[in-house]
Protein backbone atom coordinates (compact mmCIF):
# COMPACT_ATOMS: atom_id res chain seq x y z
CA UNK A 1 0.00 0.00 0.00
CA UNK A 2 2.83 2.40 0.89
CA UNK A 3 4.38 1.84 -2.54
CA UNK A 4 1.19 3.10 -4.15
CA UNK A 5 1.11 6.30 -2.07
CA UNK A 6 3.64 8.28 -4.16
CA UNK A 7 1.85 7.15 -7.33
CA UNK A 8 -1.52 8.41 -6.09
CA UNK A 9 -0.02 11.79 -5.24
CA UNK A 10 1.73 11.95 -8.62
CA UNK A 11 -1.63 11.37 -10.30
CA UNK A 12 -3.24 14.10 -8.20
CA UNK A 13 -0.49 16.49 -9.32
CA UNK A 14 -1.04 15.51 -12.95
CA UNK A 15 -4.75 16.30 -12.53
CA UNK A 16 -3.90 19.71 -11.03
CA UNK A 17 -1.91 20.53 -14.18
CA UNK A 18 -5.19 20.30 -16.12
CA UNK A 19 -6.35 23.41 -14.25
CA UNK A 20 -4.01 25.45 -16.47
CA UNK A 21 -4.71 26.78 -19.95
CA UNK A 22 -5.45 25.41 -22.49
CA UNK A 23 -7.35 22.75 -20.51
CA UNK A 24 -9.19 25.26 -18.33
CA UNK A 25 -10.38 22.83 -15.64
CA UNK A 26 -9.41 25.33 -12.94
CA UNK A 27 -11.48 23.70 -10.16
CA UNK A 28 -9.20 20.64 -10.28
CA UNK A 29 -6.51 22.66 -8.49
CA UNK A 30 -8.35 23.29 -5.19
CA UNK A 31 -10.20 19.95 -5.35
CA UNK A 32 -7.09 17.81 -5.90
CA UNK A 33 -5.07 19.86 -3.40
CA UNK A 34 -7.84 19.34 -0.85
CA UNK A 35 -7.84 15.58 -1.48
CA UNK A 36 -4.04 15.54 -1.21
CA UNK A 37 -4.18 17.37 2.13
CA UNK A 38 -6.76 14.91 3.43
CA UNK A 39 -4.76 11.78 2.56
CA UNK A 40 -1.30 13.15 3.33
CA UNK A 41 -1.47 14.19 6.97
CA UNK A 42 1.79 12.97 8.51
CA UNK A 43 3.89 14.20 11.43
CA UNK A 44 7.16 13.18 9.79
CA UNK A 45 8.83 15.98 7.79
CA UNK A 46 10.57 13.38 5.64
CA UNK A 47 7.29 11.67 4.74
CA UNK A 48 5.60 15.01 4.10
CA UNK A 49 8.45 16.02 1.79
CA UNK A 50 8.20 12.76 -0.18
CA UNK A 51 4.43 13.18 -0.48
CA UNK A 52 4.67 16.79 -1.62
CA UNK A 53 7.52 16.05 -4.03
CA UNK A 54 5.45 13.27 -5.62
CA UNK A 55 2.50 15.66 -6.00
CA UNK A 56 4.50 18.39 -7.72
CA UNK A 57 6.44 15.93 -9.88
CA UNK A 58 3.08 14.91 -11.33
CA UNK A 59 2.13 18.55 -11.80
CA UNK A 60 5.33 19.73 -13.48
CA UNK A 61 5.87 16.61 -15.58
CA UNK A 62 2.70 17.57 -17.44
CA UNK A 63 2.66 21.36 -17.10
CA UNK A 64 6.29 21.83 -18.25
CA UNK A 65 6.10 19.41 -21.18
CA UNK A 66 6.23 22.42 -23.54
CA UNK A 67 9.94 22.62 -22.68
CA UNK A 68 10.59 19.56 -24.84
CA UNK A 69 10.16 21.80 -27.88
CA UNK A 70 13.24 23.68 -26.66
CA UNK A 71 15.30 20.96 -25.00
CA UNK A 72 14.40 17.55 -23.56
CA UNK A 73 17.37 17.60 -21.11
CA UNK A 74 16.17 21.00 -19.88
CA UNK A 75 12.71 19.55 -19.19
CA UNK A 76 14.22 16.55 -17.37
CA UNK A 77 16.29 18.86 -15.17
CA UNK A 78 13.66 21.55 -14.58
CA UNK A 79 10.84 19.20 -13.53
CA UNK A 80 12.38 17.82 -10.30
CA UNK A 81 13.94 21.20 -9.46
CA UNK A 82 10.57 22.98 -9.69
CA UNK A 83 8.86 20.14 -7.81
CA UNK A 84 11.40 20.31 -4.98
CA UNK A 85 10.97 24.09 -4.64
CA UNK A 86 7.19 23.70 -4.24
CA UNK A 87 7.51 20.62 -2.00
CA UNK A 88 9.67 22.12 0.77
CA UNK A 89 7.09 24.70 1.98
CA UNK A 90 4.29 22.11 1.80
CA UNK A 91 6.34 19.72 3.94
CA UNK A 92 6.27 22.40 6.68
CA UNK A 93 2.46 22.42 6.91
CA UNK A 94 1.43 21.16 10.39
CA UNK A 95 -0.52 17.90 10.31
CA UNK A 96 -2.95 19.23 12.94
CA UNK A 97 -3.63 22.42 14.84
CA UNK A 98 -5.18 25.83 14.33
CA UNK A 99 -2.28 27.07 12.24
CA UNK A 100 -2.81 24.43 9.54
CA UNK A 101 -5.53 26.39 7.72
CA UNK A 102 -3.23 29.43 7.43
CA UNK A 103 -0.16 27.37 6.57
CA UNK A 104 -1.72 25.73 3.50
CA UNK A 105 -2.24 28.88 1.34
CA UNK A 106 0.98 30.32 2.77
CA UNK A 107 2.97 27.28 1.61
CA UNK A 108 1.66 27.65 -1.93
CA UNK A 109 2.54 31.36 -1.96
CA UNK A 110 6.04 30.72 -0.59
CA UNK A 111 6.70 27.99 -3.16
CA UNK A 112 5.56 30.11 -6.10
CA UNK A 113 7.45 33.15 -4.75
CA UNK A 114 10.69 31.18 -4.69
CA UNK A 115 10.37 29.58 -8.10
CA UNK A 116 9.54 32.95 -9.68
CA UNK A 117 13.04 34.04 -8.63
CA UNK A 118 15.25 30.91 -8.74
CA UNK A 119 16.81 29.15 -10.52
CA UNK A 120 18.12 31.17 -13.46
CA UNK A 121 16.15 34.27 -12.51
CA UNK A 122 12.91 32.32 -12.07
CA UNK A 123 10.59 30.25 -14.25
CA UNK A 124 7.03 31.38 -13.40
CA UNK A 125 5.44 29.64 -16.39
CA UNK A 126 2.75 27.05 -15.56
CA UNK A 127 1.99 28.79 -12.25
CA UNK A 128 -1.24 28.11 -10.37
CA UNK A 129 -2.59 31.64 -10.86
CA UNK A 130 -3.14 31.01 -14.58
CA UNK A 131 -5.99 28.59 -13.91
CA UNK A 132 -8.83 30.78 -12.54
CA UNK A 133 -8.34 33.53 -15.13
CA UNK A 134 -12.02 33.38 -16.17
CA UNK A 135 -13.49 33.35 -12.64
CA UNK A 136 -14.53 36.06 -10.20
CA UNK A 137 -11.56 35.09 -8.03
CA UNK A 138 -9.19 36.84 -10.44
CA UNK A 139 -10.25 40.28 -9.11
CA UNK A 140 -7.97 39.78 -6.10
CA UNK A 141 -4.85 40.31 -8.23
CA UNK A 142 -5.49 44.08 -8.07
CA UNK A 143 -4.97 43.84 -4.31
CA UNK A 144 -1.71 41.88 -4.12
CA UNK A 145 -1.03 40.42 -7.54
CA UNK A 146 -1.19 36.80 -8.70
CA UNK A 147 0.26 35.46 -5.44
CA UNK A 148 -2.96 36.43 -3.68
CA UNK A 149 -4.86 34.46 -6.33
CA UNK A 150 -2.60 31.49 -5.53
CA UNK A 151 -3.45 31.96 -1.84
CA UNK A 152 -7.16 31.98 -2.73
CA UNK A 153 -6.73 28.61 -4.45
CA UNK A 154 -5.10 27.40 -1.22
CA UNK A 155 -8.06 28.64 0.82
CA UNK A 156 -10.44 26.74 -1.45
CA UNK A 157 -8.28 23.64 -0.93
CA UNK A 158 -8.66 24.13 2.84
CA UNK A 159 -12.43 24.22 2.34
CA UNK A 160 -12.31 20.99 0.33
CA UNK A 161 -10.22 19.30 3.01
CA UNK A 162 -12.66 20.57 5.66
CA UNK A 163 -15.60 19.12 3.72
CA UNK A 164 -13.86 15.73 3.37
CA UNK A 165 -12.98 15.77 7.08
CA UNK A 166 -16.49 16.88 8.08
CA UNK A 167 -15.24 20.08 9.68
CA UNK A 168 -17.83 22.72 8.81
CA UNK A 169 -15.98 25.47 10.70
CA UNK A 170 -12.95 24.99 8.46
CA UNK A 171 -15.14 25.19 5.38
CA UNK A 172 -17.04 28.28 6.49
CA UNK A 173 -13.91 30.03 7.74
CA UNK A 174 -12.07 29.55 4.44
CA UNK A 175 -15.03 30.70 2.37
CA UNK A 176 -15.51 33.74 4.63
CA UNK A 177 -11.91 34.83 4.04
CA UNK A 178 -12.34 34.45 0.27
CA UNK A 179 -15.52 36.54 0.32
CA UNK A 180 -13.70 39.20 2.34
CA UNK A 181 -10.82 39.29 -0.16
CA UNK A 182 -13.25 39.67 -3.06
CA UNK A 183 -15.01 42.49 -1.22
CA UNK A 184 -11.69 44.29 -0.70
CA UNK A 185 -10.91 43.83 -4.40
CA UNK A 186 -14.09 45.70 -5.34
CA UNK A 187 -13.07 48.80 -3.38
CA UNK A 188 -9.33 48.66 -4.11
CA UNK A 189 -7.95 51.62 -6.12
CA UNK A 190 -7.73 51.37 -9.90
CA UNK A 191 -6.22 53.53 -12.62
CA UNK A 192 -7.64 56.69 -14.14
CA UNK A 193 -9.06 56.95 -17.65
CA UNK A 194 -7.16 59.02 -20.18
CA UNK A 195 -6.86 59.57 -23.91
CA UNK A 196 -8.63 57.15 -26.26
CA UNK A 197 -6.58 56.02 -29.26
CA UNK A 198 -6.67 53.37 -31.97
CA UNK A 199 -4.14 50.60 -31.36
CA UNK A 200 -3.09 47.66 -33.52
CA UNK A 201 -1.16 44.42 -33.10
CA UNK A 202 0.46 42.73 -36.11
CA UNK A 203 0.72 38.95 -36.43
CA UNK A 204 3.03 37.88 -39.24
CA UNK A 205 1.71 34.34 -39.45
CA UNK A 206 3.55 31.17 -40.40
CA UNK A 207 4.13 27.65 -39.15
CA UNK A 208 4.52 26.53 -35.55
CA UNK A 209 7.62 24.66 -34.43
CA UNK A 210 10.15 26.85 -36.25
CA UNK A 211 13.41 28.09 -34.74
CA UNK A 212 15.55 31.15 -35.45
CA UNK A 213 18.57 28.99 -36.29
CA UNK A 214 16.70 27.11 -39.03
CA UNK A 215 14.25 29.72 -40.39
CA UNK A 216 14.43 32.67 -42.79
CA UNK A 217 14.45 35.77 -40.58
CA UNK A 218 13.99 38.10 -43.55
CA UNK A 219 10.70 36.34 -44.32
CA UNK A 220 9.36 37.32 -40.88
CA UNK A 221 9.77 41.01 -41.69
CA UNK A 222 8.26 40.45 -45.14
CA UNK A 223 5.19 38.78 -43.59
CA UNK A 224 4.75 41.74 -41.23
CA UNK A 225 4.85 44.10 -44.21
CA UNK A 226 2.40 41.91 -46.13
CA UNK A 227 -0.04 41.91 -43.21
CA UNK A 228 0.12 45.71 -42.95
CA UNK A 229 -0.28 46.22 -46.71
CA UNK A 230 -3.25 43.87 -46.96
CA UNK A 231 -5.73 46.49 -45.76
CA UNK A 232 -6.16 50.16 -44.87
CA UNK A 233 -5.21 50.63 -41.21
CA UNK A 234 -6.28 53.62 -39.13
CA UNK A 235 -4.15 53.47 -36.01
CA UNK A 236 -2.18 55.63 -33.59
CA UNK A 237 -0.06 52.84 -32.09
CA UNK A 238 1.08 49.63 -33.78
CA UNK A 239 2.89 46.75 -32.04
CA UNK A 240 4.91 44.20 -34.00
CA UNK A 241 5.79 40.74 -32.72
CA UNK A 242 9.02 39.56 -31.13
CA UNK A 243 11.97 39.20 -33.55
CA UNK A 244 9.92 40.94 -36.22
CA UNK A 245 13.17 42.43 -37.51
CA UNK A 246 16.67 40.97 -37.61
CA UNK A 247 19.62 43.34 -38.00
CA UNK A 248 23.32 43.39 -37.30
CA UNK A 249 24.51 45.65 -34.50
CA UNK A 250 24.11 48.52 -34.15
CA UNK A 251 20.44 48.34 -35.16
CA UNK A 252 20.27 52.15 -35.05
CA UNK A 253 22.28 52.24 -38.29
CA UNK A 254 20.53 49.38 -40.07
CA UNK A 255 18.57 49.47 -43.31
CA UNK A 256 15.83 47.49 -41.55
CA UNK A 257 15.26 50.37 -39.12
CA UNK A 258 14.90 52.74 -42.06
CA UNK A 259 12.17 50.46 -43.43
CA UNK A 260 10.25 50.60 -40.17
CA UNK A 261 10.71 54.38 -39.98
CA UNK A 262 9.16 54.72 -43.42
CA UNK A 263 6.11 52.65 -42.45
CA UNK A 264 5.61 54.68 -39.25
CA UNK A 265 5.56 57.86 -41.31
CA UNK A 266 3.18 56.41 -43.90
CA UNK A 267 0.75 55.25 -41.20
CA UNK A 268 1.30 58.38 -39.08
CA UNK A 269 1.48 56.02 -36.12
CA UNK A 270 3.91 55.14 -33.35
CA UNK A 271 5.39 51.70 -34.04
CA UNK A 272 6.80 49.39 -31.37
CA UNK A 273 8.98 46.91 -33.27
CA UNK A 274 11.19 44.18 -31.86
CA UNK A 275 14.70 43.61 -33.17
CA UNK A 276 16.96 40.60 -32.93
CA UNK A 277 20.24 42.52 -32.97
CA UNK A 278 23.05 40.14 -33.96
CA UNK A 279 26.55 40.81 -32.67
CA UNK A 280 29.03 38.01 -33.31
CA UNK A 281 28.05 34.91 -31.33
CA UNK A 282 25.52 36.87 -29.29
CA UNK A 283 22.36 38.85 -29.87
CA UNK A 284 20.14 41.32 -28.06
CA UNK A 285 16.37 41.10 -27.91
CA UNK A 286 15.41 44.76 -28.20
CA UNK A 287 12.14 46.64 -28.53
CA UNK A 288 12.20 50.12 -30.06
CA UNK A 289 9.63 52.89 -30.27
CA UNK A 290 9.47 54.87 -33.50
CA UNK A 291 7.65 58.17 -33.83
CA UNK A 292 6.32 59.03 -37.29
CA UNK A 293 8.55 61.57 -39.03
CA UNK A 294 11.10 61.42 -36.21
CA UNK A 295 12.46 57.87 -36.26
CA UNK A 296 13.79 55.87 -33.35
CA UNK A 297 12.77 57.43 -30.04
CA UNK A 298 13.66 54.88 -27.38
CA UNK A 299 15.00 51.36 -26.89
CA UNK A 300 14.48 48.61 -24.29
CA UNK A 301 16.60 45.45 -24.16
CA UNK A 302 14.96 42.34 -22.71
CA UNK A 303 15.98 41.77 -19.08
CA UNK A 304 14.53 38.33 -18.24
CA UNK A 305 15.89 35.90 -20.80
CA UNK A 306 14.48 32.41 -21.39
CA UNK A 307 16.74 29.70 -19.92
CA UNK A 308 17.26 26.88 -22.42
CA UNK A 309 15.62 29.13 -25.02
CA UNK A 310 17.67 32.32 -25.40
CA UNK A 311 20.65 31.03 -23.47
CA UNK A 312 21.83 27.71 -22.00
CA UNK A 313 22.62 27.68 -18.26
CA UNK A 314 25.64 25.49 -17.52
CA UNK A 315 26.20 25.21 -21.26
CA UNK A 316 29.64 23.58 -20.95
CA UNK A 317 28.16 20.74 -18.92
CA UNK A 318 24.87 20.25 -20.78
CA UNK A 319 26.42 20.23 -24.27
CA UNK A 320 28.17 16.97 -23.33
CA UNK A 321 24.76 15.29 -23.30
CA UNK A 322 22.65 17.26 -25.77
CA UNK A 323 22.80 18.89 -29.20
CA UNK A 324 22.66 22.65 -28.62
CA UNK A 325 23.15 23.69 -32.24
CA UNK A 326 19.63 25.19 -32.38
CA UNK A 327 20.72 27.76 -29.78
CA UNK A 328 24.03 28.67 -31.37
CA UNK A 329 23.82 32.33 -30.35
CA UNK A 330 23.13 33.39 -26.78
CA UNK A 331 21.23 36.51 -25.80
CA UNK A 332 22.75 39.32 -23.78
CA UNK A 333 20.45 40.69 -21.03
CA UNK A 334 19.43 44.31 -20.72
CA UNK A 335 18.65 46.27 -17.57
CA UNK A 336 16.26 48.86 -16.23
CA UNK A 337 12.51 49.42 -16.29
CA UNK A 338 10.30 48.06 -19.06
CA UNK A 339 9.47 51.42 -20.63
CA UNK A 340 9.61 53.07 -24.05
CA UNK A 341 9.11 56.81 -24.54
CA UNK A 342 6.94 57.91 -27.44
CA UNK A 343 4.83 60.84 -28.61
CA UNK A 344 1.85 59.07 -26.95
CA UNK A 345 3.69 59.15 -23.64
CA UNK A 346 5.49 56.31 -21.85
CA UNK A 347 4.68 52.82 -23.14
CA UNK A 348 5.23 49.79 -20.91
CA UNK A 349 7.11 47.03 -22.73
CA UNK A 350 7.61 43.43 -21.69
CA UNK A 351 9.12 41.06 -24.23
CA UNK A 352 7.68 37.55 -24.55
CA UNK A 353 8.70 35.54 -21.41
CA UNK A 354 8.72 38.73 -19.33
CA UNK A 355 4.91 38.86 -19.35
CA UNK A 356 4.97 36.09 -16.73
CA UNK A 357 6.85 38.36 -14.30
CA UNK A 358 4.57 40.86 -12.50
CA UNK A 359 7.58 42.92 -11.47
CA UNK A 360 8.56 43.62 -15.08
CA UNK A 361 5.16 45.16 -15.83
CA UNK A 362 5.23 46.93 -12.47
CA UNK A 363 8.59 48.54 -13.35
CA UNK A 364 7.00 50.09 -16.43
CA UNK A 365 3.85 51.27 -14.66
CA UNK A 366 5.89 52.89 -11.89
CA UNK A 367 7.87 54.68 -14.60
CA UNK A 368 4.65 56.14 -15.99
CA UNK A 369 3.51 53.54 -18.54
CA UNK A 370 -0.06 54.24 -19.69
CA UNK A 371 -0.45 51.05 -21.73
CA UNK A 372 1.44 47.73 -21.88
CA UNK A 373 2.93 46.31 -25.10
CA UNK A 374 4.00 42.67 -25.24
CA UNK A 375 5.84 41.50 -28.36
CA UNK A 376 6.06 37.70 -28.24
CA UNK A 377 6.97 34.82 -30.53
CA UNK A 378 5.53 31.33 -29.81
CA UNK A 379 6.78 29.99 -33.14
CA UNK A 380 9.26 27.68 -31.36
CA UNK A 381 6.40 25.59 -29.95
CA UNK A 382 4.40 22.97 -31.80
CA UNK A 383 1.06 23.38 -30.03
CA UNK A 384 -1.11 25.91 -28.16
CA UNK A 385 0.23 25.27 -24.62
CA UNK A 386 2.60 28.24 -24.45
CA UNK A 387 0.41 30.65 -26.50
CA UNK A 388 -2.55 29.92 -24.18
CA UNK A 389 -0.48 30.49 -21.04
CA UNK A 390 1.11 33.64 -22.48
CA UNK A 391 -2.35 35.03 -23.20
CA UNK A 392 -3.54 34.18 -19.68
CA UNK A 393 -0.46 35.90 -18.22
CA UNK A 394 -1.11 39.01 -20.30
CA UNK A 395 -4.68 39.06 -18.96
CA UNK A 396 -3.39 38.85 -15.37
CA UNK A 397 -0.99 41.73 -16.04
CA UNK A 398 -3.86 43.81 -17.46
CA UNK A 399 -5.97 43.32 -14.33
CA UNK A 400 -3.26 43.87 -11.73
CA UNK A 401 -1.94 46.99 -13.48
CA UNK A 402 -5.35 48.22 -14.67
CA UNK A 403 -3.91 48.84 -18.11
CA UNK A 404 -4.78 47.79 -21.65
CA UNK A 405 -2.34 45.15 -22.93
CA UNK A 406 -1.37 44.76 -26.59
CA UNK A 407 0.10 41.29 -27.19
CA UNK A 408 1.60 40.79 -30.65
CA UNK A 409 2.76 37.26 -31.52
CA UNK A 410 4.45 35.95 -34.64
CA UNK A 411 2.38 32.75 -34.93
CA UNK A 412 0.75 32.35 -31.49
CA UNK A 413 -2.16 34.38 -30.14
CA UNK A 414 -2.10 38.11 -30.75
CA UNK A 415 -4.66 39.95 -28.65
CA UNK A 416 -5.97 43.28 -27.40
CA UNK A 417 -6.91 42.99 -23.73
CA UNK A 418 -8.83 45.51 -21.62
CA UNK A 419 -8.06 46.40 -17.95
CA UNK A 420 -10.68 43.88 -16.76
CA UNK A 421 -8.67 41.10 -18.40
CA UNK A 422 -11.23 40.61 -21.15
CA UNK A 423 -9.94 39.69 -24.60
CA UNK A 424 -11.43 42.29 -26.94
CA UNK A 425 -9.81 40.86 -30.09
CA UNK A 426 -7.72 37.73 -30.63
CA UNK A 427 -6.07 36.09 -33.63
CA UNK A 428 -5.94 32.41 -34.46
CA UNK A 429 -2.73 30.42 -34.36
CA UNK A 430 -0.55 30.85 -37.48
CA UNK A 431 -2.89 33.54 -38.86
CA UNK A 432 -1.54 36.58 -40.71
CA UNK A 433 -3.61 39.49 -39.46
CA UNK A 434 -3.66 43.03 -38.07
CA UNK A 435 -6.07 43.57 -35.16
CA UNK A 436 -7.20 47.14 -34.40
CA UNK A 437 -9.37 48.48 -31.60
CA UNK A 438 -9.96 51.61 -29.57
CA UNK A 439 -8.04 51.53 -26.28
CA UNK A 440 -7.46 53.89 -23.37
CA UNK A 441 -4.20 55.30 -22.11
CA UNK A 442 -4.49 55.11 -18.32
CA UNK A 443 -2.70 56.55 -15.29
CA UNK A 444 -2.46 55.69 -11.61
CA UNK A 445 -1.60 52.61 -9.56
CA UNK A 446 -3.40 49.65 -8.07
CA UNK A 447 -2.18 48.23 -4.76
CA UNK A 448 -0.52 45.45 -6.74
CA UNK A 449 1.61 47.87 -8.79
CA UNK A 450 2.22 50.18 -5.82
CA UNK A 451 3.50 47.55 -3.38
CA UNK A 452 4.43 44.57 -5.56
CA UNK A 453 4.76 40.98 -4.37
CA UNK A 454 7.09 41.65 -1.43
CA UNK A 455 4.43 42.22 1.29
CA UNK A 456 2.40 39.08 0.53
CA UNK A 457 5.56 36.98 0.16
CA UNK A 458 6.88 38.09 3.55
CA UNK A 459 3.47 37.60 5.20
CA UNK A 460 3.26 34.05 3.80
CA UNK A 461 6.77 33.24 5.05
CA UNK A 462 5.94 34.43 8.57
CA UNK A 463 2.60 32.59 8.68
CA UNK A 464 4.13 29.34 7.44
CA UNK A 465 7.15 29.58 9.73
CA UNK A 466 4.98 30.52 12.71
CA UNK A 467 2.61 27.61 12.12
CA UNK A 468 5.48 25.15 11.73
CA UNK A 469 7.25 26.38 14.87
CA UNK A 470 4.03 26.31 16.91
CA UNK A 471 3.37 22.74 15.79
CA UNK A 472 6.92 21.70 16.65
CA UNK A 473 6.69 23.34 20.08
CA UNK A 474 3.35 21.62 20.76
CA UNK A 475 4.75 18.25 19.73
CA UNK A 476 7.77 18.53 22.09
CA UNK A 477 5.67 19.87 24.95
CA UNK A 478 3.50 16.78 24.73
Amino acid sequence: MKRLMPVSRFLLGALISLSLPPYGLWALAPICLGVYLKISEDKSFRRQLINAFSLWMGYFTISLVWMTDLTVPGWLVATPVQAFIMAIPMALIPSVGRGRALAIPSALVVGESIRWVVPFGGVPMSNLALGPIDTYLVDVVRVAGPLLLVATIGLLAVAVEGALSKKPRMVLGSLAVIVALLAVAQIAPVGESGQVINASVVQAGGQLGTRAATSDQVAVLDRHLAAINADVIDTDLMVWSESSVTAYAPLEQSAELSTVNKIASELEAVIVANFSEVEGNNFRNASVSINPGEGLTDRYDKVHLVPFGEYIPLRGFIEKFADLSLISREALPGSGAGILESRLGPLGNVISFEVYFPERVRSGVQSGARIITNPTLASSYTNSLVPEQSLASARLRAIEADRWVLQASTTGYSAIIDPEGRVVLRSDLKEQVVLTSQVQLRDGNTWATRFGKFPISILAIFLLAGSALASLKHRYSR
